[in-house]
């Protein structure tokens, strides 16, 4: 059973505020380096140049006329890692501008060209091996059992998430936000503690990524462009993650998951309905129109940035009914529930999850081809 899992209600800040534009100060306290490539045991990733950043913590206080950001003064902030290239602009934009925890500092690495498989919708190997690079390199640049975390650009902050951080990460190595309500976590928004169980558990990670010619001959592949394939957030990425924690490949790691309020767009698939003191929204979970031009773009941030809006407003609104509403269609998507199944139920693939009950459903694995 997942036992680490702390699901105690906690206070957050209050989710009524609106985005604004980080000052220029902030935003010049950089770090830049250039690089003609990134040689990896996978293939080679070509960029032109990186951006290191570390912006100043950002308090978000209210006001008469909207937010005021001003700098934290914080003995020890948290490190928040995140990348972005220049399609994803937008949504690295709307992420920084949203954040309201005082103690937390941005690391910001920017490339120009990821290099995304258009059709994966987290945008393939190019991606798993950029962010699990960055994840290893901070985790080595870090002190012994200092405390940082990693962050997708597909994420809003609706409130304070140190409370939670501060309450997932003690005792334990690691962090995550679930995949599901029930079952699974997800690398979208991780709190790390420098441990050599921690350490140890992304070598592992790295070894098992799939080669980038291995996810090209998926995308190729007639039968795996309809959409319940495609569909599958971090498909190979976040089933090698699940596998290793599950299956406790790394025996000594302390884990767990944040609670619902930590929220993952997916988890509205077997959740009641989005939580009541939401301080973290994670779109990974995305109803695409295939039909349409630029339907499967990974490179393409609208329709995350649209889900993104919809559900701040709602929260502002204090609406009950748009957020249901917005929790009911990602609900009834039948691509999530094909998901849900192929990943965390019964026709799951890959080694027994002996963290699991021994009835679980999930629990057993097997072929990949085969389908109960």
């Amino acid at each position: 059973m997942l036992g680490a899992i702390n699901t105690a209600p906690m206070s957050t800040a209050s989710m009524s505020m609106a985005p604004r534009a980080v000052p220029h100060s902030f935003m010049l306290r950089a770090k830049f380096s250039r690089w003609a490539a990134v040689h990896w045991s996978a293939g080679i990733l070509l960029v032109s140049s990186r951006w290191r950043r570390s912006l100043a913590p950002i308090h978000l206080s209210r006001s008469r006329t909207g937010l005021v950001a001003s700098r934290a003064h914080s003995s020890k902030p948290v490190g928040l890692h995140f990348f972005s290239d220049s399609n994803f602009k937008p949504l690295r934009d709307q992420f920084v501008n949203s954040v309201v925890d005082k103690d937390i500092k941005l690391n910001e690495t920017i490339v120009e060209d990821l290099n995304v498989i258009k059709q994966r919708t987290a945008g393939g190997v190019p991606v798993y091996q950029f962010k699990t690079k960055l994840l290893m390199d901070a985790l080595e640049d870090a002190e012994s059992e200092e405390v940082m975390l990693i962050s997708d650009v597909d994420i809003q902050f609706l409130g304070e998430v140190m409370p939670f951080v501060q309450q997932g990460i003690a005792g334990r190595d690691m962090c995550f936000q679930r995949e599901f309500t029930k079952l699974g976590v997800n690398i979208g928004f991780v709190a790390i503690r420098r441990t050599p169980a921690a350490i140890d558990f992304w070598h592992h990670v790295w070894k098992e990524l799939p080669s980038g010619r291995h996810d090209k001959r998926i995308v190729s592949d007639p039968c795996c462009r309809s959409a319940d394939c495609f569909n599958h957030p971090w498909a190979h990425w976040i089933h090698e993650v699940n596998n290793l924690l599950y299956t406790n490949k790394v025996p000594n790691l302390r884990w767990g998951c944040f609670p619902p309020e930590i929220w993952a767009s997916s988890q509205a698939f077997d959740g009641l309905t989005i939580p009541k003191e939401i301080a973290l929204h994670h779109a990974n979970w995305i109803i695409r129109d295939y039909s349409g031009d630029g339907g499967a773009d990974a490179s393409n941030p609208t329709a995350k940035l649209q889900q993104l809006s919809e559900l701040r407003r709602a929260v502002q609104e204090e609406s009950d009914i748009k957020q249901e509403e917005i929790a009911q269609r990602i609900r009834e998507d039948p691509d999530l529930a094909i998901y849900h199944q192929r990943t965390f139920g019964r026709e799951r693939y890959g080694p027994e999850w002996i963290a699991l009950h021994p009835e679980h459903p999930a629990r057993p694995g097997g072929n990949r081809k085969k389908r109960n």
